[in-house]
Formats: C-alpha cells, structure tokens, sequence
C-alpha cells in the first residue's frame, strides 16, 4: 500500500479529525468506524427505521437491508452455500448461545471438550459449562499443534481454538487443525474464535472445514455487532436434536432466525453494509466485481501495509532487556497485536504514561485471563497492549517507539496500579 493510498483510508476515519494528535493503538479492543459505516446508520435512522418483514415500501427496505448484510457477513466469512450465519450483540453471547445448544448432545462426563489458555475466555468459559470433561491444550509463547494431537481420542466432542490470541497475535494454522480433527476424531465439531484474526486477514470457512466461526465486527470497522457463521452440517445436528432458543412457532429450517433471539440491531445491520462499502473503496472495486473478490483485494492491501509495522515493533521491543515479549520473535505469523510486561515498572504505569502523550493503549488481561495467568504476572496489572491496524502509520508506531523508549529508560516512574482496564 502506498502512503498516498493509506492517507486517503485514513481520511474516511472521523477519528482521526477529531482527534488529529492522537495514535490510537487500541484497535484490539475495537477499530475505528469509516464515514461509509456512520452514514449507513444515520441513513437507516432517517429513511428505514421500522419494523421488518410488513408489506409496506420502508418495511421492505428495512428487510432488504438485514438480509443483504447477512448475505455480506457469509461473503466475509466465504461460507455461501454451505452454511448460514447468525448475528448476535457479541462475540461472548453467541459462543455462550451455541454452547447452550450443544447441552444436549455433551451427555456423558466421559465425553472431552478441547479447548486453549491462548484464548479469549469469550470461546474458553461458555463450554466449561457442559457436561463433558475440559482438555486444556497449554501454551505460553506459541502453541504447538503436535501437543493438539496429543490430547485428540475418540471421545473428543468439541475442539474450540482461537484463531490468533488477542494477547500474542499469532496466527494458528486452522486448516491444519481442522483437518487434525477430522482424522482423529470425526465426531468433534471445531469452534474458532475469528475476532483478533478478522480486522486483519481474509476469512475462508469454506478452504479451512471448520464448524463454526465467529467474530466481532466492531473489531472490523463496523457496529457493536457479532456474527457467528456454521455449516449446514453443523447447524443440522443441532437442530435435529432440539430448535433453536427461538419462539417454538419459528421454522427450524429458518437457522438465524432460530437463533437470533428477538430483534437484532438493524441499524446495526445497515453499518455491516457501511463496512461492504469501505472494502469497496479499499479495492477500488468496479461496480459488478463480485464481493468476495472485494474482501480478498481489501484484505491483501491491509496485510501489506500492516506488516512493517509489527516488524519496527517487535523488533525495537526484543532489544530491550527489561522488557518481556509474549510471543516469539518471528513476525512470520503475527499480526500487529504485541503484548508485553516490564521486570522493572508496572504495565498500568507504562500504560499511564503512553496515555499522558497521547497514545492510546491499554493493560491489564484482556479477557486473555488463563493466559496471564499462566504467565504468573498479576492479573490486574496484567500486560501491555499494543494493537495496531491498516490505518496506523509507521511514523505513529516510531513515535510510540521514541515514548517507549523515555519510559523504559527512565528508573524514576513510580510502579503503583491503577486497576484494571480491559476489552
């Protein structure tokens, strides 16, 4: 991506005017919306703001408008014709949701749920809930899929992974772990966490044979909204045991209606379509491109432009002896998500400080609880986080660098915390 290009992405961005001094590197924890985003919403507030499904014509365009960003969302997700998606007000509901469903065929104590201290406890907690035994695949810096094989038998039911940490930023191979899965044990359905890898990189349900796949698209440029993507196979088992959590009179044929309990967000539902238009404008997409074409152009031209900037960041932190990196040092597989602690001052007071000169950041466990605590630092102080994404420049993640260093340098800051912060 060229500056050019990337000034111009950054001019669609109201944040950035309205706070022109300011580095925000805290998109982990939820991106900045386009202007195309905040006009769907405004547009839908003034012309579309009625109930859905009525014969009237604004009625018509509110329905048409939820059901095209349900079909951008299995676009997003590359799942057209071989699964559905449902949308949920987050992430940590619609797993909790899907663990519910999945209570009445995880009978049996014997039956063992997989599932990661890398995660977001959004996919850990919700399936500690059911009846089967927890099979805790550990990691500190990386996690190793040899170790995955290992704890896989006929008796496993339910492998739930995220797709990177959004602590470490390193990107599991779901392919290869799906794939693991299905020769070990055909029974187990695969869950993956997709919202620390969606802001940044392609999704692709459909080459990777997961299950189910899920993300926060107010972590992709978008509205406060989640979406939850599964096969039809997938969906039919649960479904075929019991309807969705959905007024008993709903089609159990209708998945997201089965599943979407009262009313979504449609103004929500029109921002999705805000986001449909960012990509388009990212791609520069002519008008009868087809849209997951769009997606993967958008997609390439964020990764190229993000990859320099977790390099600079990585490689100025591993130079400093203090300083304690979660993560390897390889950006191979790394998106620009970088956690890291000090032994010598506190992540609240390094977290205090970047803020002073405006960068905003955060600390803490971010929902990453197992990890940190794995880690043994302290749960309120937690890590340092710093996210970065497409529209962050490598003259803002020098500049942080450049604060960084006075603070890592400086032994007068006091280390007393502040209590936490977190997603």
């Amino acid at each position: 991506m060229s500056a050019v290009k990337q000034e111009e992405l950054r001019r669609e961005f109201p944040f950035f005017r309205e706070h022109p001094n300011w580095i925000f590197l805290e998109n982990a924890g939820g991106s900045q919306v386009p202007a195309s985003v905040i006009n769907s919403i405004s547009t839908y507030y003034s012309r579309s703001y009625v109930q859905i499904a009525a014969q009237y014509d604004q009625s018509k365009e509110a329905t048409q408008i939820v059901k095209e960003a349900h079909e951008f969302c299995r676009e997003i997700m590359n799942g057209n014709g071989i699964g559905e998606v449902v949308f949920g007000p987050s992430t940590t509901q619609l797993v909790h949701t899907l663990a519910h469903a999945f209570d009445k065929l995880i009978t049996n104590v014997d039956d063992e749920i997989v599932l990661t201290n890398i995660a977001h406890e959004a996919n850990y907690g919700a399936w500690t809930k059911l009846q089967g035994k927890v099979i805790e695949w550990k990691a500190h810096d990386r996690i190793n899929i040899d170790d995955l094989s290992a704890l896989l038998s006929e008796r496993t039911r339910i492998v739930a992974i995220p797709h990177a940490s959004n602590l470490i930023g390193e990107v599991l191979d779901v392919e290869a772990i799906a794939k693991l899965v299905r020769q070990k044990c055909p029974r187990a359905r695969v869950i993956v966490d997709g919202v620390a890898y969606a802001p940044h990189r392609a999704i692709d349900v459909c080459q990777w044979d997961v299950d189910f796949y899920v993300l926060s698209l107010y972590k992709v440029y978008g509205p406060h909204l989640a979406v939850l993507y599964g096969s039809n196979a997938a969906w039919k088992e649960l479904t075929d045991i019991s309807a969705g959590p959905n007024h008993f009179f709903i089609p159990q044929t209708d998945v997201s209606y089965q599943y979407e309990l009262g009313c979504i967000s449609h103004e929500a539902c029109a921002g999705v379509l805000g986001i449909k238009s960012y990509f388009e404008q990212v791609a520069n997409a002519p008008k009868d491109q087809p849209t997951r074409k769009t997606i993967e152009q958008a997609y390439n031209i964020f990764a190229d432009f993000e990859r320099p900037l977790v390099e600079r960041l990585i490689q100025y932190l591993f130079t400093k002896p203090d300083v304690i990196v979660l993560g390897q040092r390889s950006t191979k597989n790394r998106l620009p998500t970088i956690s890291f602690s000090s032994t010598r001052l506190s992540s609240t007071d390094i977290v205090k400080h970047l803020n002073e000169h405006k960068i905003a950041c955060r600390n803490g466990h971010m929902y990453g609880y197992r990890l940190v605590a794995a880690r043994g630092l302290d749960i309120i102080d937690g890590v340092v986080r710093l996210s970065a994404i497409h529209y962050n420049t490598i003259a803002e993640i020098d500049k942080c660098i450049e604060i960084l260093d006075l603070i890592l340098s400086n032994t007068d800051h006091t280390t007393e915390t502040n209590g936490p912060i977190q997603d």
